[in-house]
């Protein structure tokens, strides 16, 4: 019997130890054989580790005076500073290794969190296997490791503060809860370091703990001392920062701002309200948004739904018309000159071709006005009081499934969406990869629901307060970036480790309600005589 059980945890061990190799080669692979330069936040926290390192200044600035900055916050950049000093500056396949290490340890903590969740301690093992197993390939949280943006760092940093947040709600004494509550306070502080928006899972956790103690008054007064204790925790990690802002911007600013704009910095406030009337969608929001302010804009980049008459589209035309000629007085007419240039060009004499320069110095002269500004919100406050239903409720909803049914392939060589599907690049192969991504995101969604089902239904009050946590700390980031102007799905990449949570936790359960049906035997049940 002892060497029956010996074998099984020889071989037990042997599959983690398999599984996690797998996980690790799979994140050395892509970070090494598919890097990507290619996002702007990337540059932007490489060239404030640069500057932190060679100008010992926290700035974004490309050039002197290096003005100091607060549009990111520090934990990020910090982290390449590290990676820098020890490899050298500009050293991003150290970064991307490091990352790759990480990302290995957050499967190992998604296995850890499985195995706490589970609620047979004869399958804790089970829950633990397929949690590790579904976080060793997902492609979509494995791609950041390529990249140098902080959703690595979020996913394990969150991965943790759950751990710990598990470990608080089972501690067998006052004491060692405590200990846990403090120390999820400060992983929960630390992780907002690195993404503003990771407070949510703060919150998720806060309501959890004090939603789960209802209705029972005893339960209730000690979770909101708990609360307490977590949230200064929370709060200690974000002094720091806080205090340099106060005095070298002298503005209260514990988070980076919502539009990464710097103190005094004009933000087209009314034009992106104007854009949430009607942004559904991913592919807009270059056009839409990252154009601003270096590109020339038109009515026709944006959607019919972008107008609900011909008479507001004429209205936006005009605006961007005199966005597109900040220094002329009558751009229109301007537009009908160019046009007419452009025509006795074409009709000149066949001379040498000259190297073609065109729409740069244009492109780049180009601004959006605090007068076209407000000409915007005009527009879109009266899109709002014409139809609330539409965006405080079909939007957000729109965006929502906009951001979680992505194919979640963003920053691989085959980028890009699934429909239409005469749109498909076959020269990248997206025929192939962009169906079976888009077909992954449905398998680890019905398995995370199908585990959060079984949890539920297990109807154990541990099982249920998981189920509440993870619903939580997935529904409150989509229900608030559904309601942002920019529905990018990789801010919905740290949804799935918590789907690979509740898949292993649920999943290991599912033979245990047949078991249970049968553990007693017919002859066994009791007669009435």
């Amino acid at each position: 019997m002892i060497l029956v059980a010996d074998k099984r945890r020889s071989v037990r061990i042997g599959v983690y130890v398999l599984l996690i190799l797998l996980a690790l080669g799979f994140r050395l692979f892509v970070a090494l054989r598919l890097p990507n330069d290619e996002p702007d936040d990337g540059r932007v926290y490489s060239l404030i580790a640069r500057n932190v390192i060679e100008q010992h200044v926290y700035s974004h600035d490309s050039q002197p005076p290096y003005t100091p900055s607060l549009i990111r916050l520090p934990g990020y950049p910090l982290f390449l500073v590290g990676v820098y000093k020890i490899f050298g500056t500009g050293n991003n396949t150290a970064v991307r290794v490091a990352q790759a290490v990480i990302d290995t340890a957050t499967c190992i903590l998604i296995a850890l969190i499985a195995f706490q969740w589970a609620i047979d301690e004869e399958r804790k093992h089970r829950a633990a296997l397929i949690a590790l197993a579904l976080a060793a390939v997902c492609p979509f949280t494995v791609i950041y490791v390529a990249t140098i943006l902080t959703e690595v760092f979020t996913n394990f940093l969150a991965a943790a503060m759950v751990l710990t947040t598990t470990f608080a709600f089972k501690a067998a004494t006052r004491k060692r809860a405590f200990v846990y509550w403090i120390a999820t306070g400060l992983l929960a502080g630390l992780v907002v370091l690195f993404r503003p928006d990771a407070g949510l899972f703060a919150a998720a956790i806060g309501s959890t703990l004090i939603l789960s103690a209802l209705p029972a008054l005893r339960r209730l007064r000690e979770a909101i001392l708990y609360a307490a204790v977590f949230s200064i925790a929370f709060c200690i990690v974000l002094v720091p920062w806080t205090i340099r802002n106060r005095r070298v911007f002298h503005v209260f600013q514990p988070l980076a701002p919502a539009h990464a704009e710097m103190p005094g910095e004009f933000v087209p406030r009314g034009y992106l309200l104007w854009v949430r009337t009607w942004l559904d969608d991913e592919r807009y929001v270059g056009p839409a948004l990252w154009a601003m302010d270096t590109k020339r804009m038109s009515v026709d980049d944006f959607p019919d739904s972008a107008f609900d008459s011909d008479e507001e589209r004429d209205r936006v035309a005009a605006l961007l018309n005199k966005y597109n000629h900040p220094d002329e007085e009558n751009p229109e007419e301007e537009d009908s000159a160019d046009d007419d240039q452009n025509q006795d060009e074409e009709e000149g004499s066949n001379e040498e071709e000259q190297p073609e320069q065109p729409d740069q110095p244009e492109d780049a002269n180009v601004e959006m006005t605090p007068a076209i500004d407000a000409g915007f919100a005009q527009i879109g406050q009266e899109r709002v009081a014409r139809s609330r239903l539409r965006y405080y409720v079909i939007l957000p909803l729109k965006r929502a499934a906009t951001l979680w049914f992505d194919t979640h392939s963003q920053y691989y060589p085959f980028n890009g969406e699934l429909l239409p599907l005469d749109d498909l690049d076959y020269d990248i192969h997206q025929q192939y990869w962009l169906p079976l991504f888009a077909g992954l995101t449905w398998i680890y969604t019905l398995l995370g629901v199908f585990g959060g089902f079984l949890l539920w239904r297990s109807r154990d009050r541990n099982a249920r307060r998981w189920l509440l946590l993870a619903a939580l700390l997935i529904f409150l980031r989509l229900g608030f970036f559904a309601t942002l102007e920019n529905p990018e799905p990789r801010y919905t990449v740290e949804f799935f480790p918590f789907l690979c949570i509740l898949a292993g936790a649920g999943l290991a359960t599912f033979k245990g309600f047949r078991a249970s049906a049968k553990e007693t035997p017919p002859d066994a049940a009791p007669t009435a005589e």
